[in-house]
């Protein structure tokens, strides 16, 4: 097994105030009312579609360095973490 470790964008959406994690890599998004549920939701959707890729035979997008996210400073109130799955 192989371990995929993906760079996602964590931010609180004052309209809603609810939590949004992007990965952006993989064009997931998904978000929960707290940072916990946000964060387990992104996880399971990683899972899932690194699941699915396997069972299918697909190819799946490769992880870009975490710096590229890291660095990307254009909105202070994001915070960029690592959500990983095996494959």
């Amino acid at each position: 097994m192989k371990e995929l470790v993906y760079t996602a964008i964590l931010y609180k959406d004052e309209d809603t105030g609810y939590f949004t994690i992007k990965i952006p890599d993989l064009q997931i998004v998904t978000e929960g009312d707290c940072v916990v549920s946000a964060y387990i939701k992104a996880k399971e959707m990683l899972c899932a579609m690194v699941d699915c890729a396997i069972k299918y035979d697909c190819e799946i997008e490769s992880p870009s360095p975490f710096e590229k996210y890291y660095a990307d400073k254009k909105n202070k109130n994001n915070i960029v973490l690592l959500v990983d799955a095996l494959a």
